[in-house]
């Protein structure tokens, strides 16, 4: 792998944690059936306000039969780079140095906003913070489009 410039590295890590946000909180506002799609499939590390979850299965259960509606809105994000060299998988095994690529890293992501549970916009706000791992999405799926980062790990907090 030829050595990937900061600006390279920078660019794709804010683009991932950007489509994260526009993607990711629609989805527990309008289309709770597809919450499992953002998360690996292997073992995760997810983490509500201190409770664990299994994996993306459990987060989806949870909110398409358990939680109130809500309006979720980031206020700010962020992103660092936490591996530059992630030992991405393939159906071969795991990806080659030589073969890597400047999307085979893993990210932190940092969000912080408000969310509002229930129906009424007159419900109050409480502020989130929450930070995830995303790393490569090993798929090869055609069809539908694609995620090219998938949540590893996840730890949500309601902020008092």
């Amino acid at each position: 792998m030829a050595v990937a410039k900061d600006d390279a590295l920078t660019k794709v890590s804010t683009d991932a944690a950007t489509e994260l946000v526009n993607s990711f909180y629609p989805a527990l506002e309008k289309n709770r059936d597809a919450i499992g799609s953002f998360y690996m499939t292997t073992p995760t590390s997810i983490l509500f306000n201190g409770n664990p979850v299994a994996d993306g299965a459990a987060v989806q259960e949870i909110f398409v039969n358990q939680m109130p509606a809500a309006h979720y809105e980031a206020q700010s994000f962020d992103c660092q780079i936490i591996n530059r060299a992630y030992p991405t998988a393939t159906a071969a095994g795991v990806k080659p140095p030589a073969e890597m690529t400047v999307k085979d890293m893993s990210i932190l992501v940092i969000v912080s906003g408000y969310v509002r549970y229930g129906e009424g916009r007159d419900q109050p706000q409480r502020g989130f913070s929450e930070t995830f791992v995303l790393v490569p999405n090993p798929s090869t799926e055609r069809g539908h489009r694609r995620k090219g980062w998938l949540i590893q790990s996840q730890n949500f907090r309601l902020v008092v």
